[in-house]
């Protein structure tokens, strides 16, 4: 069930206006990462979350929020619990499709909670 988690991303990750989508553990070890392609905009966008992701994550989970979001110039970046163990994460384009976004993340965020579970 674990093996399908690179192929669900794999096709959030081609959505409009999705640049990468990542699985990381409750401690920061990202589990699965695919990126739309190579762009270099995200580069600073990638170090500040590797430098975040710890006490972001621990933070969402401690206050038991359903996301965190954050802005960098055109992109958005969006922390999404999907276990008590894991944290779905999304960097997107502002302008991209909001309703459209959402609405395939919570789907793959439901499938990969079930996953999840399982193990």
């Amino acid at each position: 069930m674990l093996s399908e988690i690179p192929k669900l991303l794999g096709n959030l990750v081609t959505a409009e206006g999705i640049k990468m989508v990542a699985l990381y553990l409750i401690d920061g070890t990202p589990v699965c990462v695919k990126m739309a392609e190579k762009d270099k905009e995200l580069l600073p966008v990638l170090y500040w979350l590797e430098g975040q992701i710890k006490n972001m994550l621990h933070s969402i989970s401690t206050l038991n929020l359903d996301e965190a979001s954050f802005k960098f110039k055109n992109l958005i970046v969006v922390l999404i619990p999907v276990s008590k163990t894991a944290v779905l994460g999304i960097i997107a384009d502002e302008e991209s499709s909001i309703y459209k976004r959402n609405l395939d993340i919570k789907t793959v965020c439901l499938k990969l909670g079930k996953m999840i579970k399982g193990v």
